[in-house]
């Protein structure tokens, strides 16, 4: 097991080695710092599970440094050390988010007892986080659920620059999932560790998104009546995800640009340069080139922010998705509202595969958690759907009146199947996923009915024409 690091600050060069060394000998990875400004760089510059400080120091002191902590280690507890004349100052620490103090001269034995108890209650927090976030995965959800091999392609090249500094730009139309596969690449970055933030561009106006983005200054405007830091300086070290993009007006996007060169950013009414450390992803639902073409869009900025390019297919062309999204939402449904489905009828299935989705997936959620809270039994069936879906016209055949049991079942699965390969444009391994099928009873019913050679708009069989029996 990795060792517990701490971080010794005292003006004390002598209080600084002793602790080292105490706290060595217990096993703990010990770092020092002399005063409060050279503690918070190593803080920038490494991690650390828990801080022991003075209280009192030259410069900046302990209270302040608590302060700066708490943005930067948030999850660290704060030990002060204090003499017995300072005892309020301790007192006001502990108010202000700080774990315990301890009196000078120090209590070994106390001072050990009192860091164990510590670093016991981070990690109890830290399991309490990590059963949340297993218990309530509608609010963190760090996977993509996938079958589609154009989906597999995506992601193979989201794990090739995930560990990159490119900026990414995603684009897909409204509803695929801009925003997941923007945290997706966060959280498999090295970058995983420091804040992600989001951003949409075309819900604010201009003045309002620059002060969201970049932060004012006192006074700035009407209503600024303090300080204030911006989605930038809060992204610093991590990922800032800038959703509609194309939105963003020309003198914005140059202040983006500048970004983008210079790695700073000026507060609104401010003059003074903040350097920060953000990867930058952007996402538009409206393809640039075009917005660069009608000059709503700078040329410069577009290839800034298309170093790499992602386009998240829509659901329509990857209905292989519908069956494995489907069931990933029942599950999540199921936890939210208590229910106990434990799938999706083949029946509905055959609804959801002939929508077209213009809402792409945000729709599927939206329909799945309609039908988990309406689904009467333990399956989602067609009766749970939502009318739209369900009174959607399903284009057959007419059956003449002489037909068999077997030839009209024969004639419906005969349409099934075409319609199927159709819409996956013949592609037999989407086609058999879409069917819950194997590639090897495709090919067999598609023998057996004849559709090899058939395309759209060629060899659909004559309404007037009898399906052959279908051979015992």
């Amino acid at each position: 097991m990795a060792k517990s690091k701490i971080l010794v600050v005292d003006d004390d060069p002598l209080v600084c080695q002793s602790l080292k060394e105490l706290l060595t000998l217990e096993g703990y990875a010990v770092d020092t710092a002399t005063d409060g400004t050279v503690a918070l760089n190593k803080v920038k510059g490494d991690h650390f599970h828990l801080i022991l400080s003075d209280i009192q120091m030259p410069g900046l002191n302990g209270l302040d440094l608590l302060k700066e902590l708490k943005g930067l280690e948030p999850d660290a507890p704060v030990i002060f050390i204090t003499g017995h004349g300072h005892i309020d100052g301790a007192v006001e620490a502990i108010k202000l988010g700080a774990y315990d103090y301890i009196t000078k001269p120090i209590d070994d034995l106390r001072l050990r007892l009192t860091i164990q108890r510590a670093l016991e209650q981070q990690q109890l927090l830290k399991s309490y986080r990590d059963l949340k976030k297993r218990l309530r995965p509608w609010e963190a959800q760090s996977t993509i659920t996938f079958r589609d091999p154009k989906m597999a392609q995506l992601l193979e090249l989201v794990h090739t620059i995930a560990d990159t500094q490119a900026t990414v730009l995603i684009t897909g139309e409204s509803g695929t999932g801009k925003s997941m596969l923007a945290k997706y690449i966060h959280e498999h970055s090295e970058r995983k560790s420091k804040p992600f933030v989001k951003i949409s561009c075309g819900s604010l106006s201009e003045t309002l998104l620059e002060s969201e983005l970049f932060g004012h200054v006192k006074g700035a405007f009407t209503g600024a009546i303090r300080d204030k830091k911006g989605k930038f300086e809060e992204a610093d070290g991590g990922t800032i995800f800038l959703d509609d993009i194309n939105s963003a007006s020309l003198n914005l996007q140059t202040k983006l640009l500048r970004v983008l060169q210079e790695k700073c950013i000026q507060r609104v009414g401010g003059s003074t340069d903040i350097h920060v450390d953000v990867r930058i992803i952007c996402a538009t639902n409206t393809p640039l080139q075009e917005e660069v073409a009608r000059e709503r869009f700078r040329e410069d900025l577009y290839y800034r922010v298309n170093v790499v390019g992602l386009f998240i297919p829509p659901l329509r062309e990857r209905l292989a998705d519908v069956a494995p999204l489907a069931e990933h939402f029942i599950k999540r449904f199921n936890l939210l509202h208590r229910r106990r489905i434990k799938g999706l009828a083949k029946s509905a299935l055959q609804i959801l595969l002939r929508h077209d989705w213009p809402g792409n997936v945000r729709e599927l959620e939206n329909v799945m958690e309609q039908a988990v809270i309406l689904s009467p039994g333990e399956y989602v069936v067609p009766e749970s759907l939502p009318p739209y879906l369900r009174e959607k016209p399903v284009t057959m055949p007419p059956v003449t009146d002489n037909l068999t049991l077997d030839e009209a079942l024969a004639l419906a699965e005969r349409h099934i199947l075409q319609e199927t390969l159709e819409r996956c444009r013949w592609n037999r391994q989407e086609a058999a996923r879409c069917l819950g099928i194997s590639r090897t009873t495709l090919f067999n019913k598609m023998r057996r009915f004849q559709l090899f050679g058939h395309r759209r708009g060629r060899g659909r069989p004559s309404s007037q024409t009898r399906e052959p029996r279908p051979a015992s």
